[in-house]
C-alpha cells in the first residue's frame, strides 16, 4: 500500500510567507527596541509601540482566520478518513480480538481443567481433601505458561501443606495456627505459629494487667473498710479517779460566786 496517500499541499506556501513577514517584523522590532526613551522621545516611542501592537493584532486576526479555514477543511477530511479508513481498521481489530480471545479462553480453560485434575490427584495423595482448594495455590494460568512449571508448583504446594499439618499436630495451639495458616492465606507454618504465639503472649499480658488492677482495687477497698471501721468504732470512755484538790485564789466576791456557779455546772463537788 502506498504510504503517501494523505498529503498536505498548502503548508509550504504559508510557511514561505511567514518567513518573509518575519524578516520585516524583526527589522521593525530591532529599530523600535533600539530607540532611546527619555522625556523628549517618550511620545514617539509610545507611537511606535502602538503601531507594532496594531500590526500584531491584525496578523493575529488573520492567523485565527487561517486556522479556522484549515481546521474546517481538516474536520471534513477527518470525518471522511474515519468513515473510509480508521473505522474499517478498528472494526477488523475488534472482530479479530474477539475471535482470538474466544480461542485463547478455550485453550486456557482446557489447560486449567487439566491442572485441576492434577491438583485433585495430589490433594488425595497427600490426604488434603477438604483442607485446601485449587485457588489457594494462586497459579497464574496463561497460554504461554509452561505446564510442567505449573504442575511442579501444584506438587510442591500440596507437599508443603502436608508437612506443615504434620508439624501442627504436635503444637498446643494447632487449631488456631491452622486458622491463621488457611483462612489468612499464609500457607506458612512458621509465620502462622509466630502470630498465634504472639497473640497468646499479649492475652496473658492483658490477663496479668487485669488481675493486678483487680488486686489493687481489692486492696484499696480493704484499706477503705479498715479506715471506716476505725472511724465509726465507739470511743472507749475512761472514767478518771476523782480526788480532792485544795487551792487558794485571790478574787472579788462576785468572781467567787461566778466560780462557784461554774464548778456546780460541771458537777464538781465543793466543801
Amino acid at each position: 500500500m502506498n504510504n503517501e496517500l494523505i498529503i498536505l499541499e498548502q503548508l509550504p506556501i504559508i510557511k514561505a510567507k511567514l518567513e518573509q513577514i518575519s524578516t520585516e517584523i524583526k527589522e521593525k522590532v530591532d529599530n523600535a527596541t533600539s530607540l532611546i526613551v527619555n522625556e523628549d522621545t517618550i511620545k514617539e516611542v509610545k507611537k511606535v509601540r502602538a503601531e507594532l501592537n496594531k500590526e500584531f493584532n491584525e496578523l493575529e486576526t488573520q492567523r485565527k482566520q487561517v486556522k479556522q479555514a484549515i481546521m474546517s477543511k481538516y474536520d471534513e477530511f477527518e470525518e471522511i478518513y474515519k468513515d473510509k479508513v480508521s473505522n474499517l481498521y478498528k472494526d477488523a481489530d475488534s472482530t479479530l480480538k474477539e475471535k482470538i480471545d474466544s480461542v485463547e479462553n478455550e485453550l486456557k480453560q482446557e489447560k486449567e481443567n487439566e491442572l485441576i485434575d492434577f491438583f485433585e490427584e495430589h490433594q488425595k495423595l497427600n490426604h488434603l481433601e477438604g483442607l485446601i482448594e485449587f485457588s489457594d495455590i494462586g497459579l497464574n494460568v496463561t497460554i504461554s505458561a509452561s505446564m510442567k512449571s505449573l504442575k511442579d508448583q501444584i506438587k510442591e504446594f500440596c507437599e508443603k501443606v502436608a508437612n506443615d499439618i504434620k508439624a501442627m499436630q504436635t503444637d498446643e495451639y494447632q487449631d488456631e495456627i491452622w486458622l491463621e495458616y488457611k483462612f489468612s492465606k499464609l500457607f506458612d507454618y512458621a509465620k502462622a505459629k509466630t502470630i498465634v504465639v504472639e497473640r497468646h503472649r499479649k492475652q496473658e499480658e492483658f490477663k496479668q494487667q487485669v488481675s493486678k488492677v483487680g488486686e489493687d482495687i481489692k486492696q484499696e477497698e480493704i484499706t477503705i473498710n479498715n479506715i471506716e471501721t476505725i472511724v465509726s468504732a465507739p470511743k472507749e470512755v475512761v472514767e478518771e479517779q476523782k480526788d480532792w484538790y485544795e487551792f487558794s485564789a485571790l478574787m472579788t466576791e462576785t468572781q467567787a460566786k461566778e466560780l462557784k456557779e461554774w464548778l456546780k455546772a460541771r458537777n464538781i463537788e465543793m466543801r
